[in-house]
């Protein structure tokens, strides 16, 4: 898988100073963390699931989640198991017989209602482990994420390739505790030593906004509602201590064709949409969670590495804090201080080696420009 694979070879060139490298699910931890990215959710009912991976139907899809949980009604769940029992088997027959090619499978992860299914599924994902990268777990819990992650542990024994796990924070108990912090601590604390199992750290702030009956408008990104953005910097305040751990932003509600948005000359889905990735960028967050695939490309070019930062992040990198402590920028705009800014600049370097650098003079919407052919309002 290589983020951008649909564009031609002249668009790479003149869009890319540096272009994406590719990956799969045998990549390393550390740089893998990063590549989820635009998580797409799919409704676990869907019969249509290997179909999708195969045909390569939905453009730029790197990373996808088959939903158990919400997406899902509780009549249908049991239906929905046995149909990702059925895409599952489908989508390995594919690979290992070749209509499926492993540089074409996306990073592919179950979201199970509980950690109950998750026991009850343990050995489907042991079978599937060729394909699946991992699980995820709504409503993560002390007790939920202590029981999951043996569970998982016990996956990667007997699996043929690294299994991972991502809870997803957006319980009731993270809202109502007396002392956040120390409760986002001891769930620290029981992920510590399976560290090497957790892929993301993801949030679920439609969740938590429907504790209150909150939903945002189009033009309110998450950081303007304040109960919840409280409860987000919180979680970064614990786990992105370090970039020990990546932490996933929330799911944008809203989408649109592009055919819709050009007809009306009415971005403000995708606009929204890339506004609240840049906010997620600035408070130390990578990866979106995504309900429709129009929300992949904006995502995606989001986290491409303008130049400038780019070669800040080199340059950082490569002074001797021994005998320099600051610089100025290549552009001579701003101050760069080495020891700093050092875990920000791997942190872009890392970002850089997965999704590409633009050339000097484009940026995420040149990118979308150039793909949806729109130059009059992107």
């Amino acid at each position: 898988m290589r983020y951008f694979n649909y564009l031609s070879h002249g668009d790479r060139k003149s869009l890319f100073f540096r272009e994406p490298a590719p990956f799969d699910k045998t990549t390393e931890r550390e740089m893998l963390r990063s590549a989820v990215g635009g998580l797409l959710y799919i409704p676990g009912g869907n019969p249509t699931i290997a179909q999708i991976l195969q045909t390569g139907k939905v453009q730029g899809l790197a990373s996808m989640a088959i939903c158990l949980e919400d997406a899902v009604g509780d009549q249908e769940r049991e239906e929905a198991v046995l149909n990702v029992e059925k895409q599952l088997s489908d989508i390995r027959r594919a690979l290992l017989g070749g209509s499926l090619s492993r540089d074409r499978l996306p990073l592919l992860f179950v979201r199970v209602k509980d950690v109950d299914m998750l026991e009850r599924l343990a050995r489907l994902f042991v079978e599937n482990s060729p394909v699946l990268t991992g699980v995820i777990l709504p409503k993560t819990t002390r007790e939920s994420l202590q029981r999951a992650l043996s569970i998982v542990e016990t996956i990667n024994q007997e699996a043929k390739e690294p299994f991972y796990i991502m809870p997803i924070l957006e319980s009731v108990e993270l809202m109502l505790c007396d002392d956040r912090i120390s409760l986002l601590r001891e769930l620290a604390s029981i992920a510590e030593p399976f560290f090497d199992r957790i892929l993301n750290i993801r949030i679920g702030a439609t969740d938590l906004c429907g504790l209150y009956g909150i939903r945002r408008n189009v033009d309110t990104p998450i950081y303007q509602v304040a109960t919840v953005a409280s409860c987000i910097a919180d979680i970064v305040r614990v786990f992105g201590l370090g970039d020990r751990y990546t932490i996933s932003g929330p799911v944008w509600e809203y989408y649109s064709t592009i055919a819709r948005a050009r007809a009306l000359q009415n971005w403000s889905e995708v606009e929204g949409l890339m506004q609240e990735v840049a906010l997620d960028q600035q408070n130390g967050i990578c990866g979106k969670t995504c309900v429709h695939p129009t929300q992949l490309l904006p995502v995606q070019a989001s986290y491409a590495v303008p130049y400038e930062r780019y070669h800040d992040a080199v340059a950082i990198l490569g002074g001797d804090p021994g005998r320099v402590g600051v610089m100025p920028s290549i552009r001579h705009n701003k101050m760069n201080e080495l020891k700093p800014h050092a875990l920000w600049a791997n942190k872009m370097l890392r970002q850089a080696e997965l999704y590409g650098v633009y050339q000097e003079n484009t940026d995420a919407k040149g990118l979308l420009r150039a793909v949806y052919n729109e130059g009059d309002y992107l």
